[in-house]
C-alpha cells in the first residue's frame, strides 16, 4: 500500500515483504481514505517497523514483532469503540484512561504507538479531552488516527494531525493480489479498489448485495405497502444484541446496494453499460438514468450519506430505510411530473 504525506514526505511502500526507509515521524498521523484499503494495516506495519529488533525490518519473528502481531505488546495501544455502548463511540472515559496510561514509562519499545480506529468514533467530549495529548504527546509516543470519514472529526483534531490520504488500490495491483488468493480478479472492479471489501464480497457479501439490489428495484416505484414490507423485513430491530447487530449490518448493506444501483445509473448515463454492478437491471437503470441524472443522483447521494450517519447513531434501520427509499420515490415522481 502506498501513501504520501502532505508536507512533501516521499511515497513509502508498506508491504508484506519489505518496508522502505521511513523519515522522522510526525507525532500524530491521520490515516484517511476509503474503507478496506489498508489504513489500519499500515498503522500496524509502521509500529512493527519502528520497533522491530532485527536488521531487516519488520522481521515478524523477533519478540517485539511477535507481541505486536499478537496484540499483547504493552507499548501498542489500540483504542476502539466502547463495546458496552449501543452507538459506535470512543467515550470520554476511554480517553481519560488512555491519558493516564500514557503517563507511565514505556515498557520496551523504541516508540509507543497509540492507534485510534476508527477515529471518527471519538465523541466530542473524548476528542476535546485528548487535544492536549495529541498536540504534545509524552516523549516516545506516536499517535495514528484511522478513519474513512475525516470530515466527521473535529477541526481541532484534524489540525493537530499530519494527514495521510489513502486511495483505492489500482486494478493492476488488485488483480494479481486476488489471483494469488484464488479469488475472481473481477472483484477488483466490484470492490472499487478495496481489498477488505473484495474479501467480504468473496465470502458471501456479493450475493447479499445482489439479492438486496433486486428487492430494491422491485420496491422503488411500487405501492407503499411494498416499501413498508421491505423495510420491515430488512430493518426491523431484533430483541437480542446479536439480532440487533445482524439487522444493523443488513440495513447498511441495503444502503450499499442502493448506492451501487445509483452508480450504475451514472454509468448508463455515461454510455458505459458494459461496466455495471447489476447488469440484470439494465432496463430499469435506463429509466432511472433518464429521470435522475445528474441532479437527482447527487441529491440521493447526500441522502445516502445521511442514512449512514443515522445508522451509525443507532437509529432504527426500518425508519432510516423508509426515509431513504421514500426519497428515491419522490425524486422519480418529480421527474415524471416535469
Amino acid at each position: 500500500f502506498f501513501f504520501q504525506a502532505e508536507d512533501g514526505i516521499r511515497d513509502h511502500c508498506v508491504t508484506g515483504v519489505q518496508t522502505c526507509a521511513l523519515p522522522i515521524l510526525h507525532h500524530c498521523y491521520l490515516f484517511e481514505g476509503p474503507e478496506g484499503v489498508g489504513k489500519a494495516t499500515t498503522a500496524l506495519r509502521l509500529a512493527l517497523y519502528t520497533n522491530c529488533l532485527a536488521d531487516q525490518r519488520p522481521c515478524g519473528t523477533c519478540q517485539s514483532c511477535r507481541l505486536m502481531l499478537a496484540g499483547t505488546h504493552p507499548d501498542l495501544i489500540v483504542v476502539e469503540p466502547d463495546p458496552e455502548k449501543v452507538t459506535r463511540t470512543i467515550t470520554a472515559e476511554q480517553a481519560r484512561r488512555l491519558i493516564a496510561a500514557l503517563q507511565l514509562q514505556r515498557h520496551s519499545a523504541r516508540r509507543r504507538f497509540v492507534i485510534l480506529d476508527p477515529a471518527d468514533a471519538l465523541g466530542e467530549e473524548a476528542a476535546n479531552a485528548l487535544l492536549k495529548t495529541l498536540e504534545e504527546p509524552p516523549a516516545g509516543t506516536q499517535f495514528v488516527l484511522v478513519t474513512a470519514r475525516a470530515a466527521s472529526l473535529l477541526q481541532t483534531v484534524r489540525s493537530r494531525s499530519q494527514r495521510v490520504r489513502f486511495g483505492p488500490v489500482p486494478d493492476a495491483a488488485m488483480e494479481p493480489w486476488l489471483r494469488a488468493r484464488g479469488l475472481d480478479p473481477a472483484l477488483a472492479v466490484a470492490s472499487q479498489g478495496s481489498p477488505g471489501l473484495a474479501l467480504r464480497l468473496a465470502e458471501g457479501e456479493a450475493a447479499d448485495r445482489t439479492e438486496l439490489a433486486a428487492r430494491i428495484v422491485e420496491t422503488i416505484g411500487a405501492p407503499l405497502h411494498v416499501l413498508f414490507s421491505f423495510t420491515e423485513a430488512t430493518g426491523k430491530r431484533g430483541e437480542t444484541a446479536a439480532e440487533r447487530g445482524a439487522t444493523a449490518e443488513r440495513s447498511a448493506l441495503a444502503v450499499d446496494a442502493l448506492e451501487e444501483l445509483l452508480r450504475d445509473t451514472v454509468a448508463v448515463a455515461a454510455g458505459r453499460e458494459g461496466a455495471l454492478f447489476h447488469p440484470t437491471h439494465l432496463a430499469r437503470l435506463r429509466l432511472w438514468s433518464a429521470a435522475l441524472y445528474p441532479g437527482g443522483v447527487a441529491r440521493l447521494e447526500l441522502a445516502i450519506a445521511r442514512a449512514r450517519e443515522r445508522l451509525d447513531l443507532n437509529v432504527n434501520g426500518r425508519v432510516v430505510l423508509e426515509a431513504l427509499f421514500s426519497s428515491v420515490n419522490l425524486e422519480l415522481s418529480a421527474a415524471r411530473a416535469r
